[in-house]
């Protein structure tokens, strides 16, 4: 199974599986054919629509324009609002993430909506569709400009996790406050991590890089050690999401 390796900030490699040509042209197809329906829909709806027929035809055109910007904004609107995905990604099993598998702002998703007609020329998957079978991480143009990736849907490990990283009694207490600077995707990381099914040689010489990285990050200083360390701010992330803090 080919797969993209990614060194994280930890010094650590993590995988993700690149969705192919085919599994990407299909989401785009099916994205199109969403387009058209909505856009047909659209259409029917405003031409039976009798009270457009008394106004002007400047103010026709905006009332039309309005309805049909969907179509034009697609990819961008539903990447931004759906984590990365859109009707044909869902449906293909896709999402877009950038390289570093962090989760892209609306700049990134803007510039893949922004250079797709390039991509798509002249018909369908023209060249994007050769970078994204030639580039090293099969990215297209927009994805190379963004900095994004389309990989495929991966299930999240099975962790066996302790009850009190998400159950908490009445007196518990945080121990590290600074643990909300960490995002949900780091946290997932650390969580991974802790829950790695490598030798435990390989597993303490990794968790002892990441408590260090971790320590530097968030500027603590804790006689912990580091698997207690990571767990604890585990435990604490998932207290203050509980309680919405």
């Amino acid at each position: 199974m080919e797969s993209i390796d990614v060194l994280t900030g930890q010094h650590v490699v993590i995988q993700y599986e690149p969705a192919g040509i085919l599994r990407r042209g299909c989401a785009l197809a099916i994205d199109v054919i969403v387009m058209i329906l909505y856009g047909y829909i659209i259409s029917y709806i405003l031409s039976k629509t009798a009270i457009l027929m008394f106004l002007a035809y400047k103010i026709r055109d905006i009332i039309h324009f309005v309805f049909y910007l969907p179509i034009l904004f697609y990819h961008f609107f539903f990447e931004s609002l759906m984590n990365g995905r859109t009707i044909g990604k869902i449906i293909a099993g896709t999402r877009v993430t950038h390289i570093d598998g962090s989760t892209p702002g609306l700049t990134s998703y803007f510039l893949r909506w922004l250079l797709l007609p390039i991509d798509i020329f002249p018909i369908g998957v023209g060249i994007g569709g050769l970078f994204i079978i030639f580039s090293k991480n099969h990215q297209r143009i927009g994805d190379l400009a963004a900095g994004t990736v389309v990989v495929r849907n991966a299930k999240p490990p099975q962790l066996d996790l302790d009850t009190d990283f998400i159950e908490f009694s009445d007196d518990y207490q945080p121990t590290f406050r600074e643990v909300e600077l960490l995002s949900d995707g780091q946290i997932r990381f650390i969580t991974g991590m802790l829950y790695d099914p490598r030798n435990k040689r390989a597993i303490t010489a990794s968790l002892q890089t990441l408590s260090a990285r971790v320590k530097e990050l968030l500027k603590i200083n804790s006689a912990l050690d580091d698997r207690t360390f990571l767990e604890t701010l585990v435990r604490d992330y998932n207290f203050y999401a509980w309680h919405g803090m």
